[in-house]
Protein backbone atom coordinates (compact mmCIF):
# COMPACT_ATOMS: atom_id res chain seq x y z
CA UNK A 1 0.00 0.00 0.00
CA UNK A 2 0.85 3.41 -0.35
CA UNK A 3 2.71 3.12 -3.88
CA UNK A 4 0.38 5.56 -5.92
CA UNK A 5 -0.14 7.85 -2.72
CA UNK A 6 3.35 8.39 -2.27
CA UNK A 7 4.32 9.04 -5.68
CA UNK A 8 1.58 11.74 -5.72
CA UNK A 9 2.53 13.57 -2.58
CA UNK A 10 6.33 13.66 -3.81
CA UNK A 11 5.10 15.53 -6.95
CA UNK A 12 2.89 17.77 -4.52
CA UNK A 13 5.72 18.53 -2.87
CA UNK A 14 8.12 19.03 -5.70
CA UNK A 15 5.86 21.18 -7.97
CA UNK A 16 2.98 22.43 -5.41
CA UNK A 17 -0.97 22.18 -6.65
CA UNK A 18 -1.60 22.82 -10.08
CA UNK A 19 -3.89 26.02 -11.28
CA UNK A 20 -6.56 26.75 -11.90
CA UNK A 21 -7.29 24.27 -9.19
CA UNK A 22 -4.94 25.88 -6.60
CA UNK A 23 -6.74 29.16 -7.07
CA UNK A 24 -10.34 27.36 -7.83
CA UNK A 25 -9.61 25.65 -4.01
CA UNK A 26 -8.37 29.02 -2.78
CA UNK A 27 -11.98 30.83 -3.82
CA UNK A 28 -13.87 28.04 -1.75
CA UNK A 29 -11.97 28.76 1.07
CA UNK A 30 -12.53 32.56 0.83
CA UNK A 31 -16.47 31.29 0.48
CA UNK A 32 -16.40 29.84 4.07
CA UNK A 33 -13.90 32.86 5.54
CA UNK A 34 -16.55 35.39 4.03
CA UNK A 35 -19.50 33.64 5.97
CA UNK A 36 -17.49 33.50 9.35
CA UNK A 37 -16.96 37.27 9.06
CA UNK A 38 -20.53 37.98 7.44
CA UNK A 39 -22.22 35.99 10.61
CA UNK A 40 -20.22 37.80 12.71
CA UNK A 41 -20.40 41.26 11.98
CA UNK A 42 -24.46 40.50 11.40
CA UNK A 43 -24.28 39.29 15.29
CA UNK A 44 -22.53 42.63 16.47
CA UNK A 45 -24.74 44.68 14.43
CA UNK A 46 -27.97 42.82 15.66
CA UNK A 47 -26.66 44.29 18.99
CA UNK A 48 -26.65 47.71 18.24
CA UNK A 49 -27.31 50.63 15.70
CA UNK A 50 -23.33 51.07 14.16
CA UNK A 51 -23.31 52.15 10.58
CA UNK A 52 -19.83 51.03 9.70
CA UNK A 53 -21.00 47.49 10.61
CA UNK A 54 -23.67 47.95 7.78
CA UNK A 55 -21.15 49.37 5.64
CA UNK A 56 -18.67 46.28 6.56
CA UNK A 57 -21.87 43.64 5.92
CA UNK A 58 -22.36 45.37 2.37
CA UNK A 59 -18.86 44.86 1.55
CA UNK A 60 -18.70 41.33 2.47
CA UNK A 61 -21.54 40.18 0.46
CA UNK A 62 -19.96 42.09 -2.76
CA UNK A 63 -16.34 39.99 -2.03
CA UNK A 64 -18.32 36.66 -1.29
CA UNK A 65 -20.39 37.50 -4.53
CA UNK A 66 -17.32 38.16 -6.68
CA UNK A 67 -15.35 35.46 -5.05
CA UNK A 68 -18.07 33.25 -6.41
CA UNK A 69 -17.98 35.05 -9.72
CA UNK A 70 -14.49 34.12 -9.94
CA UNK A 71 -14.57 30.46 -8.92
CA UNK A 72 -17.50 29.84 -11.54
CA UNK A 73 -15.47 31.37 -14.04
CA UNK A 74 -12.48 29.60 -13.20
CA UNK A 75 -14.52 26.10 -13.95
CA UNK A 76 -16.15 27.70 -16.99
CA UNK A 77 -12.96 28.49 -18.86
CA UNK A 78 -11.18 24.77 -17.65
CA UNK A 79 -13.97 23.09 -18.65
CA UNK A 80 -13.68 24.68 -22.48
CA UNK A 81 -9.73 24.69 -22.35
CA UNK A 82 -9.67 20.83 -21.53
CA UNK A 83 -12.20 20.30 -24.36
CA UNK A 84 -9.61 21.66 -26.80
CA UNK A 85 -6.92 19.86 -25.91
CA UNK A 86 -7.85 16.54 -24.66
CA UNK A 87 -7.50 16.44 -20.84
CA UNK A 88 -10.93 15.27 -20.25
CA UNK A 89 -9.95 12.06 -21.92
CA UNK A 90 -6.74 11.71 -20.13
CA UNK A 91 -7.86 12.23 -16.61
CA UNK A 92 -10.83 9.57 -17.79
CA UNK A 93 -8.23 6.99 -18.21
CA UNK A 94 -6.17 8.01 -15.09
CA UNK A 95 -9.20 7.74 -12.82
CA UNK A 96 -9.60 4.19 -13.84
CA UNK A 97 -6.39 2.88 -12.33
CA UNK A 98 -6.35 5.64 -9.65
CA UNK A 99 -5.97 2.93 -6.04
CA UNK A 100 -8.81 5.23 -4.17
CA UNK A 101 -7.92 3.03 -0.76
CA UNK A 102 -4.07 3.69 -1.70
CA UNK A 103 -4.02 7.44 -2.36
CA UNK A 104 -6.83 7.49 0.75
CA UNK A 105 -4.32 6.14 3.20
CA UNK A 106 -1.54 8.50 2.24
CA UNK A 107 -3.99 11.54 2.45
CA UNK A 108 -5.11 10.20 5.77
CA UNK A 109 -1.94 10.69 7.36
CA UNK A 110 -1.77 14.08 7.52
CA UNK A 111 -5.55 14.73 8.63
CA UNK A 112 -6.48 15.43 12.28
CA UNK A 113 -8.59 12.41 13.57
CA UNK A 114 -12.36 13.25 14.13
CA UNK A 115 -15.23 10.52 14.40
CA UNK A 116 -16.33 11.45 10.59
CA UNK A 117 -13.08 12.58 8.44
CA UNK A 118 -15.18 14.29 6.41
CA UNK A 119 -12.10 15.65 4.39
CA UNK A 120 -11.14 12.65 3.67
CA UNK A 121 -14.71 11.24 3.08
CA UNK A 122 -15.29 13.96 0.25
CA UNK A 123 -12.39 13.07 -1.67
CA UNK A 124 -13.39 9.40 -1.48
CA UNK A 125 -16.57 10.30 -3.46
CA UNK A 126 -14.91 12.76 -5.82
CA UNK A 127 -12.95 9.89 -6.83
CA UNK A 128 -15.89 7.56 -6.97
CA UNK A 129 -17.82 9.42 -8.72
CA UNK A 130 -15.99 10.24 -11.51
CA UNK A 131 -14.77 6.48 -11.77
CA UNK A 132 -18.58 6.06 -12.42
CA UNK A 133 -19.54 9.25 -14.40
CA UNK A 134 -16.63 10.73 -15.56
CA UNK A 135 -13.92 12.97 -14.78
CA UNK A 136 -15.79 15.65 -16.54
CA UNK A 137 -19.56 15.09 -15.43
CA UNK A 138 -17.78 15.83 -11.78
CA UNK A 139 -16.87 19.11 -12.64
CA UNK A 140 -20.34 20.05 -14.25
CA UNK A 141 -21.86 18.60 -10.93
CA UNK A 142 -19.24 21.00 -9.16
CA UNK A 143 -20.53 24.55 -11.62
CA UNK A 144 -23.76 23.33 -10.37
CA UNK A 145 -23.09 23.69 -6.57
CA UNK A 146 -20.55 26.58 -7.56
CA UNK A 147 -24.57 27.86 -8.82
CA UNK A 148 -25.97 26.74 -5.48
CA UNK A 149 -23.61 28.58 -3.47
CA UNK A 150 -24.08 31.96 -5.81
CA UNK A 151 -27.90 31.71 -5.07
CA UNK A 152 -27.18 31.06 -1.25
CA UNK A 153 -25.26 34.25 -1.06
CA UNK A 154 -28.63 36.46 -2.81
CA UNK A 155 -30.92 34.65 -0.03
CA UNK A 156 -28.59 35.54 2.61
CA UNK A 157 -28.26 38.93 1.24
CA UNK A 158 -32.02 39.48 0.19
CA UNK A 159 -32.83 37.91 3.98
CA UNK A 160 -30.23 40.53 5.80
CA UNK A 161 -31.85 43.65 3.48
CA UNK A 162 -35.47 42.72 4.86
CA UNK A 163 -34.08 42.37 8.40
CA UNK A 164 -32.75 45.79 8.36
CA UNK A 165 -35.84 47.44 6.54
CA UNK A 166 -38.03 45.66 8.87
CA UNK A 167 -36.18 44.83 12.27
CA UNK A 168 -37.75 41.75 12.60
CA UNK A 169 -34.16 39.66 12.73
CA UNK A 170 -34.13 36.40 10.87
CA UNK A 171 -31.56 33.69 12.42
CA UNK A 172 -32.69 30.77 10.75
CA UNK A 173 -31.24 32.20 7.32
CA UNK A 174 -28.72 33.38 8.82
CA UNK A 175 -27.59 30.15 10.35
CA UNK A 176 -28.84 28.06 7.04
CA UNK A 177 -26.48 30.15 4.75
CA UNK A 178 -23.57 29.96 6.84
CA UNK A 179 -23.51 26.63 7.01
CA UNK A 180 -23.68 26.10 3.36
CA UNK A 181 -21.05 28.16 2.73
CA UNK A 182 -18.92 27.19 5.70
CA UNK A 183 -19.25 23.34 4.20
CA UNK A 184 -18.04 24.78 0.61
CA UNK A 185 -14.57 24.32 1.23
CA UNK A 186 -14.99 20.07 2.01
CA UNK A 187 -16.22 20.16 -1.22
CA UNK A 188 -14.53 22.34 -3.28
CA UNK A 189 -11.04 23.44 -1.85
CA UNK A 190 -10.77 19.20 -1.77
CA UNK A 191 -11.25 19.45 -6.20
CA UNK A 192 -7.62 20.83 -6.19
CA UNK A 193 -6.63 17.55 -4.03
CA UNK A 194 -8.79 15.41 -6.19
CA UNK A 195 -8.00 16.45 -9.95
CA UNK A 196 -4.14 16.84 -8.78
CA UNK A 197 -3.89 12.72 -8.12
CA UNK A 198 -4.95 12.49 -11.11
CA UNK A 199 -2.67 14.84 -13.08
CA UNK A 200 0.30 13.65 -10.62
CA UNK A 201 -0.75 10.15 -10.99
CA UNK A 202 2.05 8.99 -13.65
CA UNK A 203 5.09 11.43 -12.39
Amino acid sequence: MGVQGDRIFAAIEQRGFPDPWSAFGECLSWESAYAVQLKQAIDQARKGTNAQLGRDISVLFQRKTANLADARKLLDDVLIEYDRNGTWQMLHERVARLDIDDVSERWAKGLVEHPFPIALLSLQFNWRYMKEHGVRAFYEMTARYVDDLIANTDRWERAWAAEEATGAIDRVTTVECDLASEEAPMHCDICKKTITALLYLDE
